[in-house]
């Protein structure tokens, strides 16, 4: 049984020598490139695919054994799963790997912008040292409303967290009716967007949501509210989000993903109230542990037929990966 694991040209998840031959291989080989080729492709009966590498129908149509693709990701909107399943490949994800990791890097993006660190920094460089030197209100947990666009796993974990720093915590998610744990409040997203101080986005990109946060959901916002991004770059409009930046609607934004990964344009990595990180969020040493061990498994029982819960399409008819995560 031989497994292909296509490994990210743009920052490789794989190390040198990660995987070699030896005992615990012993029923398959396996093969790490970032760049697979013809022959590669051909004889794979799995492939594992990580972050950045795009599953489009010109790569599918190179795969003449493969059975069954994991994308080492929780989203597949890079995966043309129309095309898997036009050939028998069954794909799947690697469902809620770094959740955790994701919401702690999304409560420190919020807590960030909150206590204005933007201002203070710059203040301190400039050689200053005075605590009124900041733009806008700084707010106490408790009077801040944080606004979470999406619910499921991701959103609860940044949700647990800010209701025990005492923030008002609300959430859109059409997919949830109520917070069964009493710390967040259901509302529609017009409510949300007129409402949050600081709104955060947990939810997948797919064509419904693509550009979610555009002029006109921009317009709607909380003058001055701080937008933070941990989910999928697609969903912000960078365009309309720049000149939410310039009329002041958007105080702050702090983005761990953009559309334009991984050359973000100029405006944004220089602007004054925007801070970027290198869709970094998902990752400690456990969670990339985790993440890889995942899909080697999710692979491997897919290929001896077992069970696994994360198959998007089990019949091998078109279908998308849905579900806020």
């Amino acid at each position: 049984m031989n497994i292909l694991m296509i490994d990210s040209q743009r920052v490789n998840y794989v190390d040198p020598g990660e995987y070699v031959p030896g005992s615990e291989h012993r029923r398959y080989s396996l093969e790490v490139t970032s760049r697979p080729s013809d022959e590669q492709l051909a004889r794979a009966d799995g492939i594992i695919a990580f972050h950045s590498v795009v599953i489009d129908a010109p790569l599918v149509a190179r795969m003449h054994r493969c059975r069954a693709l994991v994308k080492a990701t929780i989203g597949l909107d890079d995966v043309d799963v129309e095309a898997l399943s036009a050939k028998g490949i069954l794909c799947a994800n690697i469902g809620s790997v770094g959740v955790e990791e994701v919401a702690e890097h999304a409560m420190a993006l919020i807590l960030f912008a909150q206590r204005r660190l933007f201002d203070y920094a710059r203040h301190t460089r400039q050689g200053g040292w005075s605590w009124r030197a900041h733009a806008g209100e700084v707010k106490a947990c408790a009077d801040t409303v944080l606004g979470l666009i999406g619910y499921g796993a991701t959103g609860q974990a940044v949700a647990r967290r800010a209701a025990a720093l005492g923030y008002q915590v609300c959430f859109y998610d059409p997919r949830v009716d109520h917070c069964v744990e009493g710390i967040a409040q259901g509302r529609t997203l017009d409510s949300l967007l007129a409402t949050a101080d600081v709104l955060s986005l947990h939810l997948p990109l797919t064509p419904d949501t693509a550009h979610l946060m555009n002029d006109a959901r921009f317009s709607r916002m909380k003058h001055g509210a701080t937008l933070v991004n941990t989910a999928r770059g697609g969903i912000v409009d960078t365009e309309a989000l720049l000149r939410a930046l310039q009329s002041g609607v958007v105080s702050m934004a702090l983005l761990d993903v953009v559309q334009e990964e991984p050359a973000p344009p100029r405006a944004l990595i220089e602007h004054e109230r925007v801070l970027l990180t290198p869709h970094a969020a998902f990752y400690s040493e456990r969670s990339l542990a985790q993440l890889k061990a995942n899909a080697l498994e999710t692979l491997l029982g897919l290929l001896q037929g077992k069970t696994v819960k994360t198959v998007v399409n089990p019949d091998c008819l078109s279908g998308e990966a849905k579900g806020y995560a």
